[in-house]
């Protein structure tokens, strides 16, 4: 089945975000340089799309990745996903020498239209790491979680290596460290836009109770089973293929049977829109038209960085 399009139904939607590994390969295993590079990675990239992302929890597990986060507009984050996805595959490029792509297909993105959707995704990404068997509790698990942020408070940052800077140094031979060239970023993180009106302690308070709920699912889910526990996580095989049931990711998440309706014919409004310009944009470009006006409809990522209608 194709991915679904690109949109967001307004400024400043929650989404789910997940990204694979390719083959589930444990490119993401939680070793202690693996970590460090992902929280500099991400903390960078919060800081450099600061005006338009905002992060509200996350979890990376070896071959896959889930982040809740706020976005305004569907082109924002497109552009956040890109800049984020794109240095971290960098950076584990050089650890594990690997040559071609790392990610497996493209990110799927979900909005979350009403508060009860909100929590069902706050809990199954807290839930992660437990539910698969790995660790007894999101404590335990020792890759980056946003329950040590969110319930436990403690602050999480890691470096970023300007490689750029580092780079042309290195071409005029200046022998500078690489150290010279790391500064360090704090991941931050923020109440979602649906929970705004809490006081910090409400919010926390939110936080503990979710994250106890979706600890507590997890493990009767998973019933008897032992955890096989961090220092076999850490022993596998990083080139280890995975093939778990994916299953189709839904267009939006919400509970109410009126939300979600009204949000599918907005979707299929801007479809049908965004596949007629597409043509005729297509269509411009095989005949070698430079000057074509035409304007892809608000809610979607342009093609060839095309603009958006004025309507």
């Amino acid at each position: 089945m194709p991915a679904h399009l690109r949109f967001q139904s307004q400024d400043w939607a929650t989404h789910h975000v997940v990204s694979r590994c390719i083959q589930g390969f444990g490119f993401l295993k939680p070793t202690r340089e693996i970590r460090a590079i992902t929280r500099g990675v991400l903390a960078y990239s919060l800081e450099q799309h600061q005006d338009t992302i905002e992060l509200h929890h996350y979890v990376f597990l070896s071959n896959h990745f889930h982040l809740l986060l706020s976005s305004k507009s569907s082109p924002d984050l497109a552009e956040f996903m890109c800049h984020f996805k794109g240095n971290l595959a960098r950076e584990l490029a050089r650890v594990h020498n690997w040559h071609g792509t790392l990610w497996q297909k493209r990110y799927s993105s979900e909005e979350i239209l009403d508060e009860n959707a909100l929590e069902d995704v706050f809990k199954y990404i807290t839930q992660n790491s437990v539910k698969e068997g790995l660790v007894d509790h999101p404590k335990d698990w020792t890759g980056l979680h946003g329950y040590r942020q969110l319930v436990m408070g403690k602050k999480v940052s890691g470096p970023w290596i300007d490689r750029t800077a580092y780079y042309h140094s290195k071409q005029r031979r200046e022998g500078k460290l690489i150290s010279e060239f790391t500064t360090l970023h704090q991941i931050k993180l923020t109440p979602p836009p649906m929970w705004a009106q809490l006081s910090k302690s409400e919010y926390k308070q939110k936080c503990i109770k979710l994250s106890a709920e979706a600890t507590r699912d997890a493990r009767l889910k998973r019933g008897s089973k032992p955890a096989i526990g961090m220092k076999m996580v850490l022993s596998e095989n990083v080139l280890k293929v995975k093939f778990p049931n994916y299953g189709t990711r839904p267009l939006c998440r919400t509970k109410c049977i009126k939300a979600l309706k009204a949000y599918q014919a907005l979707y299929f409004q801007f479809k049908a829109k965004f596949q007629e310009v597409s043509a005729d944009l297509r269509q411009a470009i095989r005949l070698g038209c430079d000057t074509a006006s035409i304007c892809f409809p608000v809610g979607g990522v342009p093609l060839f960085g095309g603009r958006y209608s004025p309507d």
